[in-house]
């Protein structure tokens, strides 16, 4: 089946109105990266004219930024129809000099097709021959459990009689090109028209076809989610694309075409999509050359701009090339360093930087991660003063080198000795529970202490340290230097040893239940740390003869 403007169409159609002023224009066209809009009526939505940046920039730069759109703006334009075949676009551009044709239905704009848009249209054609494309069929075949195709067959059939496409993106795709196993699944779903909730409208059609599957909608989200009985899951997201309003804010979301929606993603080779249905059905979608990279083994961001909208995609970014054998792109690199060298993520921290965090430091690759961002300067985005020198490298060495038993995981202990190597700011910057911070604070006031205890036997450690949790132990001897650590990490072994005396054994010496017995339990078993007690018979004995 020949592809037609509808096929390749951004849509919905991002619009002014003649009544707006120039300046509004212009944070339009900048809000979503438009060289030029259609403008229509208010009340009718009929098309009227385009205005493009080259006019909104000649004209604000003579002074006109209060001026409205319809004195500016080229009211004789020029478009098609939804069946309009791709040469009909490609002849209207040339012949007149146009870098956009609006796709309108009786007057109406509903999609917009640009040059970069036939010229992605012909590379796709072109490199659809290619063995990495051509064998999409097989790969589905020989790496998706029967569960998965089944389940991805009966979003295409709907997605068909809902006149919607459907398309699996994301990661699940970029494990399918590295023939690497992948069950987590993820489709998103456009509209013809790019209009909104078209993901929950067809999870919808899909439950109802099948009475099996538990469906959720989540419409504020514009997703859904189908459970299968066999625990099968999938999620549904109609295609979107993000604003930023400032650097690393949460974005504004509004919906879009799949080319917008793969754009908003963090890098090319996770940019990549197969199409389930339609013309396009069972094809691979490669708007940003992600397959490329792929062969490149290469992590590669989108655009120059990524790292200073999400700082946390400098995370995923190292995340990824450890993760997968892969190299940072060189510019990618260039990109981080300028995102971060002006200040503009200093004490960044949220929710969202510290999943990251979490992710990295939780990786067998953590060290090698940390390397590459202190590399890169972007451990300033933790703290302006963050870098990874001997003394905390060393610290987070000896950390994951413990095998005790521990109930806090490692890579919680690893984010808790990075704050530690800063100011007492940082920790705060961070979304840390009360126990986290309650090491920290512990710690951080205990330190400076530290050099000025002579006495570093078992018993003299626990006088001091006696209520502290082993991980908050850990953070403390983490600080320390070779000698020291040995010290604590003695002593914490020796304090886990089950204790020869309990409440029980006091009472039946005759002792009330009251402030002496703590007392008398912990004297016990501070001897019993020296080692002058080993048995429980010695320390009845013992107590009988000091307290009774």
């Amino acid at each position: 089946m020949p592809v037609i403007a509808r096929d390749i169409m951004s849509a919905p159609v991002r619009t002014l109105r003649p009544e707006q002023s120039l300046a509004e224009a212009r944070d339009q066209l900048t809000r979503h990266g438009h060289g030029a809009m259609p403008v229509v009526e208010s009340s009718s939505g009929q098309l009227v004219g385009i205005i493009s940046r080259r006019d909104l920039d000649v004209a604000l730069h003579h002074g006109f930024a209060a001026a409205p759109v319809r004195n500016f703006m080229t009211a004789t334009v020029l478009s098609v129809g939804p069946a309009a075949p791709l040469a009909e676009i490609e002849q209207l551009m040339v012949i007149y000099d146009i870098g956009r044709v609006p796709v309108v239905v009786e007057g109406k704009p509903i999609g917009i097709i640009t040059r970069t848009d036939l010229i992605r249209q012909h590379y796709q054609e072109r490199t659809s021959s290619l063995p990495l494309f051509r064998s999409v069929d097989e790969r589905l075949e020989r790496q998706l459990s029967p569960r998965a195709r089944e389940a991805l067959l009966q979003v295409s059939k709907s997605a068909d009689a809902l006149g919607l496409v459907a398309y699996l993106v994301g990661g699940a795709v970029r494990d399918l090109l590295l023939d690497r196993t992948s069950e987590d699944l993820d489709v998103v779903v456009e509209g013809r028209t790019g209009e909104a909730g078209v993901a929950v409208q067809l999870a919808r059609r899909i439950a109802e076809e099948d009475i099996t599957v538990r469906f959720e909608a989540f419409e504020k989200y514009q997703t859904a989610s189908l459970s299968w009985p066999d625990g099968f899951v999938l999620d549904l997201a109609t295609a979107r694309t993000e604003f930023y309003p400032r650097p690393g804010a949460n974005p504004e979301v509004e919906s879009a075409s799949i080319r917008l929606d793969l754009y908003r993603r963090d890098f090319t080779i996770n940019a990549l999509a197969i199409c389930l249905n339609g013309p396009r059905a069972w094809q691979l979608i490669d708007f940003f050359g992600g397959a490329i990279d792929l062969s490149n083994r290469l992590v590669r961001v989108l655009h120059p701009n990524s790292f200073i909208e999400d700082p946390t995609r400098i995370f995923r970014a190292v995340r990824f090339a450890l993760k997968l054998g892969f190299t940072i792109a060189p510019q990618t690199e260039t990109f981080i360093v300028r995102s971060v060298s002006g200040g503009l993520h200093d004490l960044y921290g949220g929710e969202r930087l510290r999943t990251e965090l979490l992710y990295l430091l939780a990786a067998p690759f953590w060290l090698e991660a940390l390397l590459c961002l202190d590399r890169l300067q972007a451990l300033r985005c933790i703290h302006p003063q963050l870098h990874l020198d001997n003394r905390l490298r060393s610290g987070l060495e000896w950390l994951s080198g413990i095998s005790l038993p521990l109930k806090v995981p490692a890579a919680q202990l690893r984010l808790e000795r990075l704050l530690l190597a800063v100011g007492p700011e940082a920790a705060w910057k961070l979304p840390l529970d009360g126990a986290a911070r309650q090491r920290i604070e512990k710690v951080r006031s205990l330190c400076p202490e530290l050099p000025r205890w002579a006495d570093r036997s078992a018993p003299a450690l626990h006088r001091q340290l006696a209520d502290w949790s082993p991980e908050a132990v850990l953070l403390l001897a983490s600080l320390e230097e070779e000698p020291q650590r040995e010290h604590l990490l003695l002593y914490l072994g020796l304090r886990e040893q089950p204790r020869l005396l309990n409440g029980k054994d006091l009472k039946e010496l005759g002792f009330k239940a009251g402030p002496t017995f703590r007392a008398i339990l912990e004297a016990a078993f501070a001897a019993q740390l020296a080692g002058t007690l080993q048995t429980r018979e010695e320390a009845i004995d013992w107590v009988r003869e000091r307290y009774l």
